[in-house]
C-alpha cells in the first residue's frame, strides 16, 4: 500500500513512518510532504491508496483551490488535528475524511484504519494469481520441475501453537493486509503461505509482524518455517521446510525456523538399561524428586538433539517404571491419579513441545511420591515390626544395617529410620545394638566363649568396640559382667 503523509512537523511524520513500517501488516511504501505547495505534485506523482494529512494545513481560503486535486483522488483520506475545533471538523467533512484523529494519535488506531484501507486495495502481480488451488496441492505431492508457482514465491509454513485454532487461523490470514501479496493453502496441521516475492526481507518483516499480531489476537503464538534453499519443487520445499520445523520440539512456539540451519541429531537407544531402571524405581521410593529431575533433563542438554521420535519412547520407557511403583502402592485405584496416569502418556505421544512433556512428567511424579509416602505412613506399624522381625532372626550377621533391611523392605533408609524411630522411641542403629548386646549378655553367663568370639556369634567385627559398646550400655565390660555371675 503506497500512503502519503502530509503535515508542517517532519519530525512527527517521522515517527509515524517508523511506527507503519516497523508494525504495520503488510508492505507499505511512505511519501512524507510537509507544505501545502507540494501536495498536488505529491499526488499526481506518487498515487498513493490513502493520504493521511493535518486539517490544520488547510486555511479557509485554501480549501475550495485544493478541493478539485482530492474530489479527482481516489483513495481514501484520513485527517489529523492539534485542536478538535468546530471549523476544523467542518474541513474534515467537506473533505469526506474516514476518520479525524485528535493529536497525539492513537497509533494502534492507525494502524486498524489502514488494515481496513489495504483490505481493500487491488491485489497486485495478477498474472502470477492465474495458477488454481488444484495445481498447487498437485505438486505438493508429486515430484515434478520447478514451475511458476516455485519461482516465483517465496515457500513458507506456519504451525499455530494450538491445533484447534488452524480454521481460525486460516480465516485470520486471508483478512490480514498482509494477504494481498501472498496465497495461502490450509493443510491438516499447517497453512502454506506463499509470498510473491523472491526478496526474503520483506518475507522475514512479514512474518515476524504475523507472529505479533496473532499474538495480540488470540493470545497464541506461531511457529513458521521459511525455505531460503535453491529453487526446488514444492514437495522438497515442503519437506525441507516441514523438517525445520521439527525443531519447535526443542524450542517451543513464537519462532521462525530456517530450512538451511537445522540441527543433527545424536544417536540414542530409546529403551532403559536396567541400571537406568533401577535408578529411577530407587529415586522414587527414596522421595527423591531431584534425582527424578536430574535423570529427565538430561534429555535436554543445550546444544545436543536426538530424534522425536526415539525421545518420546525413551519416555513412554521411563512411564512403564512410573506405573510399577503405581502398582506397588495399589495407586492405580485411584480414580484421578489413573486418569492424570493416561493423560500423561498422550502427552508423551502427541506433544508438540518437549519440556512440556518432561514438566508434566515431573508433576505426575511429585504427586506420586506424595501419595506413596501418605501410603508408607499408613502402614508405619508394619514396616517397623517387619524390621524388628529382621533384627531379631539376623542381629549374628555383621553385614545388617538400616540400608540392608531397607532394601529389604523395598523403602528408603531415610523413611524406616524417622518411623523406627517414632514406634520405637529409640534409633534403629541402638535397637540393633542392644539386641545384640543382650545376647552376648546371655552367653557370657551360660558359655565359655571367650570375648573375641562372643563379640563376633553377634555381629561385631571388632572385639575392641563390642566391648566399648556393652560397657556404654551395661555399665561394665563384658569380663567383669561374667566375673560378677
Amino acid at each position: 500500500m503506497r500512503l502519503l503523509l502530509m503535515d508542517r512537523d517532519p519530525a512527527e511524520l517521522s515517527g509515524i513512518r517508523w511506527f507503519l513500517h516497523t508494525y504495520f501488516p503488510g508492505d507499505v511504501t511512505i511519501e512524507m510532504c510537509t507544505s501545502m505547495s507540494e501536495a498536488h505534485q505529491s499526488i499526481q506523482q506518487f498515487e498513493p491508496d490513502a493520504i493521511l494529512l493535518n486539517i490544520d494545513l488547510f486555511p479557509n481560503n485554501r480549501l475550495t483551490a485544493l478541493n478539485h486535486v482530492f474530489q479527482k483522488y481516489s483513495g481514501a483520506i484520513l485527517a489529523m488535528t492539534t485542536e478538535p475545533l468546530f471549523k476544523n471538523a467542518l474541513k474534515a467533512i467537506d473533505l469526506q475524511v474516514q476518520h479525524l484523529f485528535v493529536k497525539p494519535i492513537d497509533l494502534e488506531v492507525l494502524k486498524q484504519k489502514l488494515t481496513t484501507i489495504s483490505l481493500r486495495v487491488p491485489q497486485i502481480n495478477n498474472a502470477v494469481e492465474t495458477a488454481k488451488d488444484e495445481s498447487f496441492y498437485y505438486r505438493l505431492f508429486i515430484d515434478s520441475k520447478p514451475s511458476s508457482i516455485e519461482t516465483a514465491r517465496h515457500f513458507t509454513m506456519i504451525e499455530p501453537e494450538h491445533s484447534e485454532t488452524l480454521n481460525k487461523l486460516f480465516n485470520w490470514l486471508q483478512q490480514t493486509a498482509i494477504h494481498y501479496h501472498m496465497q495461502v493453502y490450509p493443510l491438516s496441521d499447517s497453512i502454506v503461505c506463499l509470498f510473491l516475492t523472491n526478496d526474503i526481507k520483506i518475507v522475514e518483516k512479514d512474518v515476524r509482524t504475523l507472529i505479533k499480531e496473532w499474538r495480540l489476537t488470540s493470545n497464541s503464538s506461531l511457529n513458521i518455517g521459511i525455505y531460503d534453499g535453491e529453487p526446488t519443487t514444492l514437495k522438497n520445499m515442503y519437506i525441507f521446510t516441514k523438517r525445520a520445523l521439527h525443531q519447535s520440539f526443542y524450542e517451543g512456539f513464537g519462532h521462525i525456523f530456517y530450512a538451511s540451519k537445522q540441527f543433527e541429531a545424536q544417536p540414542f537407544d530409546p529403551l532403559l538399561t536396567p541400571e537406568e531402571q533401577q535408578l529411577l524405581i530407587s529415586s522414587l521410593e527414596e522421595g527423591n524428586l531431584e534425582a527424578v529431575k536430574t535423570f529427565l533433563y538430561r534429555l535436554s542438554n543445550e546444544g545436543i538433539y536426538y530424534e522425536q521420535d526415539d525421545l518420546r519412547i525413551h519416555l513412554t520407557s521411563v512411564l512403564a517404571q512410573i506405573r510399577r511403583f503405581m502398582l506397588k502402592y495399589k495407586l492405580h485405584e485411584k480414580a484421578a491419579i489413573e486418569q492424570n496416569y493416561r493423560q500423561l502418556f498422550h502427552l508423551i505421544i502427541e506433544h508438540p513441545i518437549f519440556y512440556t512433556i518432561l514438566n508434566g512428567i515431573i508433576l505426575f511424579t511429585q504427586r506420586l511420591i506424595e501419595l506413596a509416602r501418605e501410603a508408607r505412613l499408613e502402614k508405619r506399624a508394619d514396616y517397623v515390626e517387619l524390621a524388628i522381625e529382621i533384627i531379631d532372626q539376623q542381629f549374628q550377621d555383621s553385614r545388617l544395617s538400616l540400608p540392608f533391611v531397607a532394601h529389604k523392605l523395598g523403602i528408603s533408609p531415610n523413611y524406616l529410620s524417622t518411623i523406627f524411630s517414632k514406634k520405637q522411641g529409640l534409633p534403629f542403629k541402638r535397637y540393633l545394638q542392644q539386641a545384640r548386646i543382650h545376647s552376648a549378655m546371655k552367653m557370657l553367663v551360660e558359655t565359655d566363649f571367650s570375648i573375641s568370639e562372643i563379640a563376633h556369634l553377634n555381629g561385631f567385627e571388632d572385639s575392641n568396640y563390642f566391648i566399648k559398646i556393652f560397657k556404654q550400655q551395661i555399665g561394665m565390660t563384658p569380663n567383669r559382667y561374667r566375673k560378677s555371675y
